[in-house]
């Protein structure tokens, strides 16, 4: 890709879009950590 090597292009592009995707799980797995930890305040 672009002249690169197979090796080169994975690390310029494969690197980001696995950030891309972790942050994007992260935040979707994430979004009810207020919630959750008032309920959790609430029982204790």
């Amino acid at each position: 890709m672009f002249g690169l090597p197979v090796d080169t292009a994975l690390l310029v592009f494969g690197f980001p879009v696995f950030w891309i995707l972790y942050t994007i799980i992260f935040l979707y797995r994430s979004r009810d950590w207020v919630a959750d930890a008032d309920a959790s305040d609430d029982e204790s």
